[in-house]
């Protein structure tokens, strides 16, 4: 692999982490043994590390003490999106000019973002309801002629406002999404976006590819050459708009991988337990909680390296 190639979101994410426990003074004792684990896990932690150094030295003139005060001081939320800004030169290979072209570049600076674990409902304009879902991003571009939304990051679900002049579109790095007359929700994925439509109908239209209609009840998954029909959402899908997650008898490891999105940091589930069967309702507003209810119902426990660092394994 190129020494500059692009890191994984997901491990600068982590890299992110431990250093706020660093210039935290926090890198002591057992989180000092768990780091060092980490960097041995996976070449890629070790070179996002290197690569958070060499940019910790190029912003050199910032005194160290200075860093842990600030990020004391600074609340959580906010720190944390600091960090996370920070990761952006990561990702992009270390390049400023290829940070301001990059996603996360325009996520942070979008007309409509939430952050992790943050739910947000928007009505626009022209009367259409647009639920953001945690971590997610959007721009809109209105003109005389279309209605246009470019999500960004994240998940979005759309009940269309009336306007038999300009259509609705949603507009993803893989296609349009345009409604007639619809609820929907568009999610973009690493592979390309999903869609799922509740209600009315809808056209997809990949980058290089044919156009495809969808009817409510339909699933599509699509990049820019190509779409697959995917299987039938579950009913309780967009119960994240009402700020909670449903399972009904849902797989463990399916569960975990939703309730992630909503959590910062690494929340995994050991493969042992991912297929044990999961049934009820968890609020959103407090992710802990949902952590004690799973250790309660079911036969596992929460290792917790970090708060940002959550394994579910089966219980001793």
């Amino acid at each position: 692999m190129r020494h500059d190639a692009p890191i994984a979101p997901a491990v600068v994410e982590q890299a992110s982490e431990w250093l706020m426990l660093q210039w935290g003074g926090e890198l002591q004792g057992e989180q000092r043994q768990a780091f060092a684990r980490w960097q041995a896990a996976d070449p890629e932690h070790r070179r996002a590390w290197q690569r958070l150094q060499q940019l910790q030295q190029t912003f050199g003139n910032v005194p160290a003490d200075s860093a842990r005060t600030v990020l004391r001081d600074t609340p959580d939320t906010q720190r944390r999106a600091a960090l996370k800004l920070l990761g952006l030169l990561l990702m992009a290979g270390g390049g400023g000019y290829l940070v301001q072209r990059s996603e996360p570049w325009h996520a942070a600076f979008a007309e409509y973002r939430t952050h992790t674990g943050e739910i947000r409902h928007v009505t626009l304009s022209d009367g259409t309801r647009l639920d953001l879902n945690s971590d997610s991003a959007v721009d809109l571009r209105f003109s005389a002629s279309e209605r246009r939304i470019r999500l960004i990051r994240g998940e979005v679900l759309l009940t269309s406002g009336h306007d038999p002049v300009r259509p609705l579109i949603v507009e993803t790095p893989a296609g349009d999404v345009q409604a007639l007359g619809t609820r929907f929700a568009v999610r973009e994925l690493p592979d390309g976006s999903r869609v799922d439509l509740y209600e009315g109908r809808l056209r997809v239209t990949p980058v290089h590819g044919a156009p495809v209609q969808m009817n409510a009840g339909d699933s599509l998954w699509f990049n820019p050459q190509q779409s697959r029909v995917l299987p039938a959402m579950s009913a309780n899908a967009s119960s994240w708009t009402e700020h909670r997650l449903i399972a009904e008898r849902q797989p463990l490891g399916e569960f975990v991988a939703q309730l992630s999105r909503y959590r910062p940091g690494l929340l995994r589930c050991d493969p042992a337990v991912a297929g044990l069967l999961l049934t009820g309702v968890f609020p959103l507003n407090d992710t802990d909680a949902i952590l004690a209810a799973l250790e309660r119902s079911l036969p596992v426990q929460v290792q917790a390296v970090t708060r940002y660092w959550v394994t579910i394994k089966a219980r001793a």
